[in-house]
């Protein structure tokens, strides 16, 4: 893992120049940078904010992240997408670098939304970001625990399916994976239960 933000910053370079050179849109890498470097639009409660960097807000703020730890996020994010179904493939320095973010050399096809264990599609991302609608994404910022303080750190911070986060709620991802196991029992009790193979 990098120490320096100056070190963070040239891997981002990097990364978004790899992506960029592989095919992945501006567009889209422009929103991933968002996400992770910026605060969400709300416009009610204790905590409003619209697009701010998250290290200029209050720390108790729930989309709170120091400028380290939101840099080290989006190039996890970045990196998350190489291994996406479908993702372009990549030069082997971009593949060096994200290597380090993700703490193992990344495999094409290989990523799996953390609670759902469905893939995620890399293609269905690139869709959605040429043509955005507000407020609906089928990809989301899930969270290990989303009661976290702070939240937004690297180890809590995870691409997920916005099926997941629904399910997942304000469970830890270890709680909910219980919760997920109990419920299937309870089905197979009940023998209400048909189990189909996957296509894939």
């Amino acid at each position: 893992m990098p120490y320096s933000l100056g070190e963070i910053q040239a891997d981002l370079r990097i990364l978004k120049n790899g992506l960029s050179t592989a095919g992945v849109p501006t567009r889209l890498l422009g929103a991933i940078e968002t996400r992770a470097l910026r605060s969400g639009r709300r416009q009610t409660g204790e905590f409003q904010s619209n697009r701010q960097s998250r290290w200029n807000l209050l720390t108790r703020d729930p989309q709170f992240g120091t400028e380290l730890d939101c840099k080290v996020i989006l190039a996890k994010l970045l990196s998350q997408i190489i291994e996406f179904d479908g993702a372009p493939n990549v030069s082997p320095e971009t593949i060096g670098i994200a290597a380090k973010y993700l703490a193992h050399e990344p495999t094409k096809a290989s990523y799996r939304d953390p609670l759902t264990k469905e893939k995620l599609s890399y293609e269905q991302m690139e869709i959605e970001s040429g043509d955005p609608r507000h407020g609906i994404s089928s990809f989301h910022l899930g969270h290990e625990d989303p009661t976290a303080i702070p939240r937004h750190t690297p180890a809590n911070v995870n691409w997920r399916s916005a099926r997941s986060n629904l399910i997942q709620g304000d469970l830890t991802l270890s709680a909910a994976r219980t919760k997920f196991v109990e419920l299937i029992a309870r089905y197979f009790g009940l023998g209400e239960v048909r189990i189909e193979p996957e296509d894939h």
